[in-house]
């Protein structure tokens, strides 16, 4: 869809009727993307106290046609607002977001290919580490990339694909939070979430049942029968 043409404010002639529903048409539009916005992102804006409370109730609302009426009031606020600056906001995140999106699927190819077997790239993302470093993080990226695949044949929760895909993402964006590169931790920026937690406690009970069992075969001697 075309980007509605603003009003040129230094025009001395005034707006005419199609310039205005193209304008309003705008402001319905641009209150939509903040009516979607998390409230996290929300905050950020200072908006003004009743256009924050028509969003507010707009995200509480299922049935359609509620929300279409909704999202023509927040259109009316957002012409009592000075857009400008919401317009440039909501640009800058949907351009993070969009950049955002860019990174991760680059680092998702580098970490397929490496699963994969394919090591044609692998020079290259161990180029971006320190140099001292290199020789540590090359071995990383191989044993990760093993563990992983052995992780996927035996059905086990993928720690290893994880700890690949948070690597190679610190490679690609190196700062504070990564001057080391070392996987040593256990994730301290990404918790699992209950079921995942609830995944890798079954697994290690059900490897504390096997090692147990073999434990008892291998006192009791070969002729031991198990009844099941």
């Amino acid at each position: 869809m075309r980007k509605p043409k603003p009003y040129d404010h230094t025009d001395p002639r005034p707006p005419s009727r199609s310039q205005k529903k193209r304008d309003s048409a705008a402001l319905q539009v641009l209150g939509g993307k903040l009516a979607e916005l998390p409230d996290s992102a929300l905050s950020k804006l200072a908006l003004p106290p009743r256009l924050m409370e028509a969003i507010q109730e707009y995200k509480g609302l299922a049935k359609h046609e509620a929300k279409r009426r909704q999202l023509q009031f927040i259109g009316a606020l957002m012409r009592e607002t000075d857009a400008d600056p919401l317009a440039r906001a909501v640009d800058d995140m949907e351009s993070g977001n969009r950049a955002s999106a860019r990174e991760f699927h680059a680092v998702e190819i580098w970490r397929a290919a490496l699963l994969a077997g394919d090591e044609s790239g692998l020079e290259a993302i161990v180029a971006l580490a320190p140099e001292a470093e290199q020789a540590e993080v090359r071995s990383k990226i191989r044993q990760l990339a093993r563990n992983a695949r052995a992780e996927a044949e035996k059905s086990k929760p993928p720690r290893s694909s994880r700890a690949l895909f948070r690597l190679l993402r610190e490679l690609r964006q190196p700062g504070p939070e990564s001057a080391s590169l070392g996987i040593d931790a256990e994730f301290p920026d990404e918790a699992p979430d209950e079921a995942m937690a609830q995944e890798d406690d079954g697994q290690a009970q059900e490897q504390a049942r096997e090692q147990a069992a073999e434990t008892g075969m291998a006192q009791d001697g070969p002729s031991r029968k198990t009844s099941f």
